[in-house]
């Protein structure tokens, strides 16, 4: 087989896309259990390199999840994808180093998003609160116990950050506000219950962050804690579900790359005036370097 070329490998719980060259190793993975099929790898891909398939549903449940495919004659491993997972259902490595290709060359930015914790805050009468209330499992609490195994300190809060989808699921938990976290993506979420189909859950079983719940017997919206995926909306059987990306928190950078994808992910209005937001900061740039 020909050097440099995208092979293709995959096994019930991980896709490889890897391409081997004289001095790089890149590596691009889809991590299955942390995809849900909310499309938004699909949308920024430049390539049309990514396909997903329809939910299976049964009985008003999720039998089966949208499920991504990669197609390696079309993907340049530009790692766009590993960008914009809201998820981190993508990594991407060269030479076995976490990088993205995009980002390296400054024709991308990174998404900011950020989870902070105030160690000096935390109380060991909080019952681990952040730790219960974390749907990913991203939160571990690391404590200190006297002879009767009773708490008597906090020592430290490990985040692990391949897990954390920034859903602030954590920060209100928090009895003594110790914990702080920054969304990546905001926007908001309608829900028309009216065409909901009788005992339909499909929705609540796709939602990572848990935003969405059944409570006396109808489905609820909590927008603070919804990362506007898309998921729910993408397994709706009756469109009763629309979520908007009205903005995305990322770092500098000047790329034509970026502002399709920015449109494609929010919408032109957005797209719009980041483009204004941008020439207004530089003609006060030019104003302020000429005075």
């Amino acid at each position: 087989m020909k050097r440099g070329t995208i092979i293709k490998q995959e096994t019930e719980d991980t896709l490889i896309l890897e391409r081997k060259l004289m001095t790089q190793h890149y590596l691009l993975s889809l991590i299955r259990k942390y995809c849900t099929g909310c499309g938004i790898c699909v949308d920024a891909c430049p390539k049309e390199a990514i396909n997903l398939t329809k939910a299976v549903l049964k009985d008003g449940k999720l039998s089966q999840k949208p499920t991504v495919d990669l197609n390696a004659d079309k993907c340049n491993l530009c790692g766009i994808c590993a960008v914009i997972c809201p998820t981190n259902a993508f990594q991407m490595t060269i030479n076995k180093e976490p990088k993205i290709p995009v980002v390296e060359t400054q024709s991308f930015p990174n998404l900011i998003k950020k989870i902070q914790v105030t160690i000096e805050k935390c109380t060991p009468t909080c019952k681990l609160a952040c730790q219960e209330a974390c749907p990913c499992d991203a939160l571990e609490v690391i404590v200190q116990k006297n002879e009767t195994k009773k708490i008597t300190k906090i020592l430290e809060v490990k985040i692990n950050l391949e897990k954390c989808i920034y859903c602030k699921r954590c920060e209100p938990a928090c009895p003594e506000a110790a914990i702080t976290v920054t969304k990546p993506y905001f926007g908001a979420i309608w829900l028309n219950t009216a065409l909901c189909p009788k005992e339909c859950q499909a929705c609540v079983d796709i939602c990572p962050s848990q935003a969405l719940k059944i409570e006396n017997g109808k489905i609820t919206a909590y927008d603070k804690f919804c990362i506007y995926c898309g998921a729910c909306q993408k397994v709706c059987p009756k469109e009763a579900i629309m979520i908007q990306r009205s903005g995305i928190l990322h770092t500098e950078v000047k790329s034509g790359a970026w502002i399709t994808a920015l449109e494609k992910l929010t919408s032109p209005e957005t797209m719009v005036k980041e483009i204004e937001a941008k020439s207004r900061h530089k003609l006060r740039k030019i104003v302020k370097e000429i005075s």
